[in-house]
């Protein structure tokens, strides 16, 4: 049985609070908070779902009580709808500027204020359904080298954190998968992420970081023989299994760089370079090997300076036209966003709408730079335009770390453009940032009606 959604609801009149509950009983599980700085306190003890906010309170208002909330990392992806008697825009324009997901206008109409809650929340799970599925490894299901390298500078930004970090990598990979074929290597690879999972307690954080590599890192004190012991124990276990796995013939074994928190390092990408090189030493004097650096970098961010919207416009179709007619469904590379495709084509199945693509995307001029906090604000205004103009039904998801797509199901092109033109000149609205635009393309899913 699938749990029900925690919804607080912060408001200081009591009528109110009674209307919201009679509306949301029978589909919520409801908390019920008098003030602002009630409601603060209540977060400290539990996390719901979403939270309604009444702008208009005494002591602290819903502006102050948002801004406490946003500011705390532990509340801060809560989604907040205000709840307003007032209509003006500029109101809006501040809550939204502020990171309000919608408004809802009092008295509450029934009808309108479930949809509108339904839409935040079922946003909100395929969010982070995307986001979990996008830090996985699709053979293995280890966490990716994205997920391992967020989660270490996480802990790492807290001083003195020690931790110990340890590369992997599968000895003579290539061999294996010429000699016993590509399948039997995706089984080894498998079989190796298995046994490497049950090597780490739950606080720990394991990854494929790519083709025959991988990653462990433990969180917490430990000693030099320690480690060793534990390195070894890996190499023992692997060997014997992976030669199970294809046959004692088979020339299996495990190579791995070992670097220390906070003695070599005190982020992922420091940590890395040094447990590389000591991979490097282990693979160049006869691998099967573990090897300790004992000696005492930034991530290329993604940037909207080359930037080609028809192009990826195009790749969208592509990805969404792709048919798997064995399975009756739409294959498409990106997986999450084929989840959502199918979706929104098991709506329009049962209307007479039509599905439109919009592709929604943050530039800027020629000459400008943009930093990447920049950019992230700009594209979580971006996202609370685009989630207070859609309707129930149509569907969003991060395309890139400067896009949207947006799947919108309308009966005509002027409907979906009309949808358009306000996600955007809501954003403008938002946005404070000079030279900063929104280009978009809006398409017919099915080619036939593109304005």
């Amino acid at each position: 049985m699938e749990k029900q959604k925690h919804i607080l609801i912060v408001d200081d009149v009591t009528t109110n609070l009674k209307m919201a509950t009679d509306v949301l009983r029978d589909d919520y599980r409801l908390s019920m908070a008098k003030s602002g700085m009630q409601a603060l306190e209540f977060l400290k003890k539990a996390k719901p779902d979403l939270i309604l906010l009444d702008i208009r309170m005494p002591e602290m208002d819903g502006y102050e009580t948002l801004e406490a909330i946003k500011a705390n990392p532990e509340t801060a992806s809560i989604p907040v709808v205000f709840l307003t008697v007032d209509n003006q825009r500029k109101s809006e324009i501040k809550g939204l500027k502020m990171g309000a997901m919608d408004f809802i206008r009092k008295p509450f109409e029934p009808d309108i204020m479930k949809s509108r809650i339904e839409k935040i929340l079922k946003i909100e799970d395929l969010r982070r359904d995307l986001s979990i599925s996008a830090r996985r490894d699709p053979l293995t299901n280890l966490w990716n080298r994205k997920y391992i390298e967020d989660d270490m500078n996480r802990y790492l930004m807290q001083d003195n954190r020690d931790g110990v970090f340890l590369i992997l990598d599968i000895d003579n990979f290539k061999t294996i998968n010429d000699h016993f074929g590509h399948i039997a290597g995706d089984s080894l690879l498998t079989t190796f992420a298995q046994i490497l999972e049950s090597k780490i307690t739950p606080k720990d954080v394991c990854a494929r970081i790519g083709g025959d590599e991988f990653a462990i890192f433990l969180k917490g004190e430990y000693s030099t023989e320690e480690i060793k012991e534990y390195a070894q124990e890996l190499l023992e276990i692997s060997s014997s299994e992976m030669k199970e796995k294809l046959d004692e013939k088979a020339n299996t074994s495990v190579s791995i760089g070992i670097s220390f928190s906070p003695y070599d390092g005190s982020d992922f990408d420091t940590l890395f370079a040094k447990a590389d090189k000591a991979l490097y030493f282990v693979k160049q004097n006869g691998k099967n090997s573990f090897h300790l650096f004992k000696e005492r970098g930034t991530v290329k961010k993604e940037s909207p300076d080359a930037i080609n919207s028809k192009a990826d416009m195009d790749r969208i179709e592509r990805m969404i036209t792709e048919r798997n007619y064995e399975e009756g469904a739409f294959r498409v590379e990106y997986e999450g966003f084929k989840h959502i495709y199918q979706f929104v084509s098991r709506s329009v199945g049962r209307s007479d709408q039509s599905v439109y693509i919009l592709l929604l995307t943050i530039n800027h001029g020629e000459y400008m730079k943009v930093s990447n906090d920049v950019l992230q604000n700009a594209m979580r205004e971006l996202e609370r335009s685009i989630v207070v103009s859609l309707r129930q039904g149509d569907v969003t998801t991060r395309y890139s770390s400067f896009q949207y797509v947006v799947m919108l199901l309308c009966n005509d092109y002027a409907s979906a453009k009309t949808v358009t033109d306000r996600i955007v000149n809501t954003w403008t609205e938002i946005n404070e940032v000079e030279g900063l635009y929104i280009d978009y393309i809006l398409k017919s899913a099915d080619g036939k009606d593109n304005g």
